[in-house]
């Protein structure tokens, strides 16, 4: 049997037709009037004697699990690998298609969902049939794509203006798949900021994360695998300025998107030429197994039916208004059922060699995935927000007491939002699977 590393890539194109409607900023009509640059579904496929596992980086805002369940059982019939070994991350783009439901956010454009659906499959086919041994490098930097977009306002709330004294991960890590003949065969970039740099328009972009790989691929003549980390708190570093420092939400069009790209670029292609140590003799193995993410105790059913008949006379008014009466519906509707504590969710850790890469089914704050890699027994522990699933923001505790964007837009997932722990509980129970890999 050989037991040689391989990997291949595959990548096919899910841009939309115009009209679609644009997702990431809650407003009723914002219509694709023109493609900026176009979407991609870009595979890489593993595989090591009878072990395979696939990973999709797939340019939209969010995949939802119906999604990912649906991705997987199709790419494994279509491939043979296992369908919990193929891990689906989101660009988290805001300038793509709206592909998930949310409360007072719109429904998913459902027929350009069915249109991309058969394209996502075949980039995993192609990255099947281009499968080749390799050999691999690793190489982190420090980069200012990212900034903490919390900043604390003079009411003590918070705002989305960049805090370049925040909390942020700067680490940007690369990881380069050559030939056995020396020619790339692929590269993975991870570094952790929204893709918001495009701003509130009606232009189709993958936003910063394109540009990056639209300057990387010429030069290494494959292409690239994006993996947005840690994203909840951290926006791109445009230099759009916005009440006395600069904007770290929304951007200003094309010009911020070619800004921050063509930083993310420099500082990748800067990590990926010190690389000079390549293996292929790396331990690759996945582990799947579920964890428990806990809920908030549900708002007491008489106060859920105040806020509802309050929030009534607004219920068809887009944004907040629609959000949080639709909210109190569904709290209303969850005090008719039994309570629940929490939910399971069946998380698939992939390692090769010295990285881990932990899915992350929403968008967890930064000093998550700090802590996460801290405590890990991985060199390089790549924390992927919006993976195998949309669950909305996993805030810090600190960050949940000061409120702000991040803290109410979990109401837009339903009745049930996350314990203030819920960032105790991801570190705890990652690192809980992180150290049943055997580090050897």
């Amino acid at each position: 049997m050989n037991s040689a590393l391989k990997a291949g890539f595959g990548r096919t194109d899910v841009t939309p037709e115009l009209g679609v409607r644009l997702g990431g900023y809650g407003v009723e009509k914002r219509p694709a009037e023109e493609i900026f640059d176009r979407l991609n579904s870009t595979a890489m496929v593993l595989e090591k004697g009878s072990r395979s596992a696939a990973v999709i980086n797939l340019d939209w805002i969010y995949v939802e699990e119906r999604v990912v369940a649906r991705i997987r059982a199709e790419a494994s019939q279509r491939t043979g690998i296992k369908p919990q070994d193929i891990t689906v991350c989101g660009t988290h783009s805001h300038s793509v298609p709206n592909t998930f439901d949310g409360l007072g956010w719109g429904s998913s454009e459902e027929a350009y969902i069915e249109t991309a659906f058969p394209e996502i499959i075949r980039s995993v086919e192609l990255a099947k049939t281009n499968l080749k041994e390799v050999d691999v490098g690793f190489a982190t930097t420090q980069s200012l794509v990212g900034v903490n977009r919390r900043a604390i306002e003079e009411d003590n709330g918070s705002f989305f203006r960049g805090d370049p004294n925040g909390s942020f991960d700067p680490t940007m890590t690369v990881v380069r798949f050559r030939d056995k003949a020396g020619a790339d065969a692929g590269i993975i970039v991870h570094y952790g900021a929204h893709g918001t740099a495009m701003g509130n328009n009606r232009l189709v972009s993958r936003d910063w994360s394109g540009v990056m790989k639209d300057r990387i691929e010429p030069q290494v003549s494959a292409p690239v695998v994006f993996l947005n980390g840690a994203t909840g708190d951290v926006g791109p570093r445009t230099n759009l300025m916005q009440k006395g420092g600069l904007c770290a939400g929304g951007g200003n069009g094309i010009h911020g998107v070619r800004e921050v790209g063509y930083r993310a670029a420099t500082d990748a292609i800067g990590a990926l030429i010190t690389i000079k140590d390549w293996r292929s003799d790396l331990v690759f193995e996945t582990l799947t197994e579920d964890i428990f993410l806990p809920y908030a105790p549900l708002m007491p059913l008489p106060e859920a039916e105040r806020e509802l008949a309050k929030w009534a006379p607004q219920k068809d008014t887009w944004g907040m208004p629609m959000t949080e009466y639709a909210y109190y519906q569904t709290v209303v509707e969850a005090h008719k059922k039994p309570l629940l504590s929490g939910r399971k969710f069946a998380q698939t850790i992939t390692r090769l060699g010295p990285l881990a890469l932990v899915p992350m089914p929403g968008e967890p704050f930064s000093a998550i995935a700090l802590r996460i890699r801290h405590g890990s027994p991985f060199q390089y522990t790549l924390c992927c927000s919006v993976t195998n699933g949309k669950m909305a923001y996993f805030p810090t505790r600190e960050a949940r007491h000061r409120s702000g964007y991040e803290i109410w837009a979990g109401r837009s997932n339903g009745a049930y939002v996350f314990a203030e722990n819920i960032d105790d509980a991801l570190v705890a129970e990652n690192l809980r699977l992180l150290r049943k890999i055997p580090k050897a």
